[in-house]
């Protein structure tokens, strides 16, 4: 059974459900309009290709306006709240496109590829939290959609090797109509599937984890981009000013509205 929770608060089944299965999907996390423009905005940034490839795309918001309010948006800010506590930054966010005829991608767990979260601890510790927005239709399965193995980020025993299309029981499809969210834990293993409609599909991630992870999707922040949007917004971004002895001595929460 897929985890389903709702937008806004974590409520303590979502808890609970969170901490089993590593994942939540939220249905009408976004509205009708907000899909419609952000589905409008990942093709414009997408356009300026030419080939028809996988591929994903840093730091949208400084770009599309549509997408900036991903950034704290109210339906599933308050989870990564309860999840990662009030001192956390943005560290990337991706839009992602699946295209036509896209065959999936192979098994794997997100973070570093160089010193993988695992090895920090067992249980994998939360490091990064993800949500995806569905910006396009994956109501059914073969639509690009996410596939993850429920439990795995617990797991204490490596996944078995295995060809990508191998068939694991208990993995689950997630379905989902546009503006729904996906929110997991990175250490649960997941991949993209495939895409067999004659158009592509197209996510939104946004990435949050602690303050002292290196964002992956920019060198810096824009700083037009922060010139123009909200403090929160630039506090979610990483862009405090640092005490003399950095996380010793702390630093301004961020300016949650009711902080």
């Amino acid at each position: 059974m897929i985890p389903v929770g709702k937008p806004g608060s974590l409520t303590e089944w979502e808890r609970y459900m969170f901490d089993v299965a590593g994942y939540l999907v939220i249905p009408d996390a976004l509205t009708s309009f907000e899909v419609e423009a952000g589905l409008e905005a990942a093709k414009r940034l997408h356009n300026q290709f030419d080939d028809n490839r996988w591929r994903q795309i840093g730091a949208a918001y400084e770009k599309e306006p549509a997408i900036e309010p991903l950034i704290d948006h109210p339906s599933v800010l308050p989870k990564v709240r309860a999840l990662l506590g009030d001192y956390f930054i943005l560290q990337s966010s991706w839009c992602t496109r699946s295209p036509s005829g896209f065959t999936g991608q192979n098994w794997h767990q997100d973070g570093s590829g160089l010193y993988e979260f695992r090895r920090l601890a067992l249980p994998t510790p939360l490091v990064q939290l993800r949500v995806g927005y569905f910006l396009t239709d994956q109501s059914q399965p073969n639509m690009g959609n996410m596939i993850m193995i429920p439990g795995s980020h617990n797991a204490a025993l490596p996944k078995p090797q295995g060809p990508p299309d191998e068939e694991i029981p208990v993995a689950e499809v997630v379905c989902g109509k546009p503006g729904t969210a996906l929110i997991f834990h990175q250490g649960v293993f997941h991949c993209g599937t495939q895409n067999e409609m004659d158009y592509p599909r197209f996510i939104q991630h946004m990435v949050y984890a602690p303050p002292w992870l290196i964002p992956s999707d920019r060198k810096q922040n824009d700083p037009e981009f922060l010139q123009r949007t909200t403090p929160l917004r630039r506090a979610l971004l990483g862009e405090w000013e640092r005490p003399d002895a950095p996380f010793a001595g702390g630093y301004p929460k961020p300016p949650f509205p009711d902080a």
